[in-house]
């Protein structure tokens, strides 16, 4: 009868020995399953006035106008120093043309987002936002000192060259 109390307590001693020892393991895994430091906000952008976003789909690019509109846009290294994207650039070719209806098409487009800064509340954004026509301006035929004033919509535009660097907003 002592052997089995013996061994009972012995059984006992064993199954809270593994309790322990498992309880440490998964104290240990779940403690190497943390970030070592504090985890810095997410990179948004904010271009003419947008909502700040992180990896937008569509980015008005010249502001108070329709002359371009990337979109489509697939984001690499987002987050990193300079993030950059491949799209679409949505572009009205009679914007430096008096036609006045405006005549859309659509020409390949690389975005480069660089320059991160510190906003309110501690979040963080692009601060520059670098756009370039992959076969060149969609524009070409337009002189480079065009005189738009006397346009109905858009007088005193300027022609964007195919690769301008815009600053952006928090």
């Amino acid at each position: 009868m002592a052997s089995r109390t013996r061994a009972a307590m012995l059984g006992t001693l064993l199954r809270v020995a593994l309790l322990r020892v498992a309880l440490l393991a998964v104290l240990l895994l779940a403690a190497c399953g943390h970030a070592v430091g504090p985890v810095p906000p997410a990179v948004t952008l904010s271009a003419c006035g947008s909502n700040p976003e992180a990896r937008p789909d569509f980015v008005l690019v010249i502001c108070f106008t329709d002359d371009l509109t990337a979109t489509h846009l697939n984001w690499t290294a987002w987050g990193k120093a300079t993030a950059t994207a491949r799209g679409t650039g949505l572009v009205d070719l009679c914007a430096y043309e008096d036609c006045h209806t405006g005549a859309y098409g659509t020409v390949p487009i690389r975005l480069i987002a660089s320059r991160i800064v510190r906003c309110a509340q501690g979040t963080r954004a692009y601060s520059t936002l670098r756009y370039v026509f992959v076969d060149g301006s969609p524009w070409s035929g337009i002189p480079a000192n065009l005189n738009t004033s006397g346009y109905i919509a858009g007088p005193h535009r300027v022609l964007p060259p195919a690769d301008q660097t815009v600053s952006l907003t928090c």
